[in-house]
């Protein structure tokens, strides 16, 4: 089976960890026998693989100024993966295509400042991609659940394939950056996140505003635009949503480098070491898609967790045997009572997260191989 992988653009977290670990796991199947990966020079992947000569898997990398087209790229290739076809233009492959929807956010969650004509595009290229594919891959029950909400019955037979499992097997790194270190209060509850709506930074903020212990325990954000949260008017960062952040900070009372620390993107290396070394891991999140690879690190890592009670992380967490300080993200008040309860009955969360930190877990090879099952029902009828 040779497969080629397009993915002219993919979240630089989340998305960019599953494919740094699935697509390794795959060419290490016997049935594979090639896999070629076309991805934006943006995306950090440099930084994330690192592949030998023998490899089964190589990448190209491009900056979308010679554009060749897909179906010249998949000439000598039995099917076209389409790793992140959010946001991006169908474009016929000649060959049989599969896609991953990792999330219905933008149309169940629509983010603030969002015209109806933005949204209407977007669900329009959505429904070329689902309707073009041969087959649909989603991470979670719950996703598919809303890609039929969204665009019908004809989507009930997606294929889940759940990928909410630990990569912080492949980061080594003993010690921080000291870039980082010298910004990291003693103790900390820790975010990592990008700043999108639907993360909540905006609740996350208003609660910790209320919670009386923020001196002692600090709030500390990692993820892409965090950095921008220092900005002090009336140098308002330019991008849409966090001057709404900025603001809040300051009408909140919240001091930076006291109550909140925003350390911007930062490696997978320093995350790794920021969610072990946390007091708690938070995740407010109004939604997710298969998941929180965060959660998951800080549960295998013995760190405790307080999260939002949404379908979505109900099933990710489900087979998980710690006990997780449950919120409504919805409520500031809530959330800062979870921070309380997790506070005040911090050695019976942190003994049971201990006790659970082995809990059995899928390998990413698992998880390729039901990525190869779902290619190779597309290839037999083709080839027969």
């Amino acid at each position: 089976m040779k497969i080629l992988v397009w993915c002219s653009a993919v979240s630089i977290g989340g998305g960019g960890r599953l494919l740094a670990n699935l697509l390794p796991a795959m060419a290490e199947l016997e049935e594979v026998a090639r896999i070629h990966l076309v991805i934006h020079s943006m995306s950090q992947l440099k930084e994330r693989m690192a592949l030998s000569p023998q490899s089964k898997l190589t990448i190209s990398y491009s900056d979308n100024q010679e554009v060749v087209p897909l179906q010249h790229l998949a000439e000598a290739f039995d099917l076209v993966y389409c790793f992140w076809p959010h946001g991006m233009v169908y474009e016929p492959a000649g060959k049989p295509m599969i896609c991953t929807f990792h999330d219905t956010t933008v149309f169940d969650f629509v983010p603030p400042f969002l015209s109806g004509a933005i949204l209407k595009h977007a669900w329009a290229q959505a429904k070329d991609w689902l309707e073009n594919c041969s087959a649909v891959v989603v991470p979670s029950r719950y996703i598919k659940s809303r890609l039929i909400a969204n665009f019908g019955k004809k989507h009930e037979n997606a294929a889940v394939i759940s990928h909410a499992i630990s990569p912080a097997t492949v980061f080594t790194a003993e010690t921080l950056s000291p870039g980082v270190a010298k910004k990291l209060p003693p103790e900390y509850i820790l975010y990592p996140s990008n700043t999108a709506p639907h993360k909540n930074h905006y609740n996350l903020l208003l609660a910790y505003a209320k919670f009386a212990r923020r001196k002692q325990y600090p709030l500390v954000l990692c993820g892409y635009q965090t950095e921008d949260l220092t900005l002090e008017p009336p140098d308002w960062p330019d991008k849409i949503y966090l001057p709404v952040l900025v603001s809040l900070i300051k009408r909140s009372g919240l001091q930076l480098g006291a109550d909140l620390v925003p350390l911007g993107y930062v490696s997978d290396n320093d995350v790794n070491l920021l969610i072990r070394n946390a007091k708690a891991l938070i995740m407010p999140s109004l939604a997710e898609g298969g998941g929180s690879y965060p959660v998951e690190e800080a549960l295998s890592m013995g760190t405790p967790v307080l999260c939002s009670d949404i379908p979505v992380m109900r099933e990710h967490l489900a087979a998980r045997s710690a006990k997780i300080v449950w919120f409504d993200p919805e409520s500031p008040v809530l959330i800062a009572a979870a921070l309380e309860e997790m506070l005040l009955n911090y050695h019976t969360y942190k003994n049971s997260v201990m006790l659970g930190s082995n809990d059995a877990r899928p390998c990413w090879r698992d998880i390729a191989e039901q990525y190869v099952q779902v290619f190779r029902s597309i290839l037999l009828p083709n080839r027969q």
